[in-house]
């Protein structure tokens, strides 16, 4: 009897220790389904429409792709100081990987690990931003400035100036003004540039520029970004057209862009995600992309308040927003 008890404890903590150990193997994804629930850190360095959107295109490629994560959001508000406390704190928790939207929260999250892939989001030069290592990767948004200034030319043949307003302590705003004269130059059209640091030079800035151009280029800065109504409210006043780097600038009140979208950035960047994170690739196996300029956007309002008339290839290719 003694004998038949030990026996059948014996089997009982076999049975046991078989069940612990499979729930072991579940991970956090939940009881039986085998996969794991990614811990993924999100850095932003402010809110506005195209940072925001690549941050929901970076989420919906997980949605799409049917894998968990849990997202830690945070924004630094524009503050480089919280740039760096957050991307501290994401590598204290020990996150599986970081996702960066633009420059000044990248290069925290770049600096603060050589062990956590970090994937970007949103950062025009990633090069000379200083960022690229073995363990990050990412998409980046410099545009083909060229073809945007050639669609600009086809709505206003007699276009010979056109002004461009920037941030000049923006290492990605610094790159695209550069692309700009390059291109501007083997087109023959003359760039005025004003340089500025704080929103309240802006609306001096944007008078100056409205008298002194034709046009008005908007690269994607974030200063900028947040005061793009206040610059195409001056221009569209005087006939002026504003190009916008891309959709949120139209949305603000630009004439038009040829550019790309950052939600589909964002996405891309997801799926380089999914394949260190899901594929056990390495970041340093991913070679960082850009993306083509797939979208026309046009505002109407504008458009009607400036009395222009969209050429046929255009207008089939454009979407009108109002």
């Amino acid at each position: 009897m003694r004998k038949l008890l030990i026996l059948i404890s014996a089997l009982t903590l076999m049975v046991l220790s078989c069940g612990n150990s499979g729930s072991e193997n579940k991970g956090s994804g939940g009881v039986g389904t085998g996969s794991k629930k990614y811990r993924i850190g999100i850095t932003q360095i402010a809110s506005h429409p195209a940072l925001d959107s690549a941050r929901e295109g970076f989420k919906a490629a997980f949605k799409e792709a049917g894998i968990e994560a849990d997202f830690d959001e945070k924004n630094a508000n524009g503050e480089t100081a919280n740039a760096n406390l957050i991307a501290n704190n994401f590598v204290s928790s020990k996150e599986d990987l970081i996702f960066a939207i633009a420059t000044n929260a990248a290069q925290p999250a770049a600096q603060a690990t050589n062990d956590i892939p970090v994937v970007f989001s949103a950062i025009t030069d990633p090069q000379s931003a200083g960022i690229l290592k073995n363990n990050v990767t990412g998409v980046s948004d410099r545009m083909d400035v060229k073809q945007q200034l050639e669609l600009l030319k086809k709505l206003s043949p007699n276009i010979k100036t056109v002004g461009v307003i920037y941030n000049s302590s923006e290492q990605n705003s610094k790159v695209q003004v550069e692309d700009l004269k390059k291109a501007a130059k083997e087109l023959e059209i003359n760039i005025v540039e004003k340089s500025i640091v704080q929103a309240n030079e802006i609306p001096q800035t944007a008078d100056n520029l409205v008298r002194e151009t034709d046009a008005i280029y908007l690269p994607t800065d974030n200063l900028v970004a947040s005061v793009v109504s206040l610059i195409t409210d001056k221009a569209t006043a005087a006939k002026k057209i504003v190009f916008g780097a891309e959709a949120a600038h139209v949305k603000g009140g630009a004439l038009i862009t040829q550019g790309v979208s950052y939600y589909e950035i964002g996405k891309e960047a997801g799926k380089m995600a999914i394949e260190i994170l899901k594929n056990g690739k390495k970041p340093s196996e991913i070679q960082f992309k850009t993306m083509p300029l797939n979208e026309i956007v046009v505002n109407g309002k504008t458009l009607a308040a400036l009395g222009i008339s969209l050429p046929e290839d255009i207008k089939s290719k454009a979407q009108i927003i109002q």
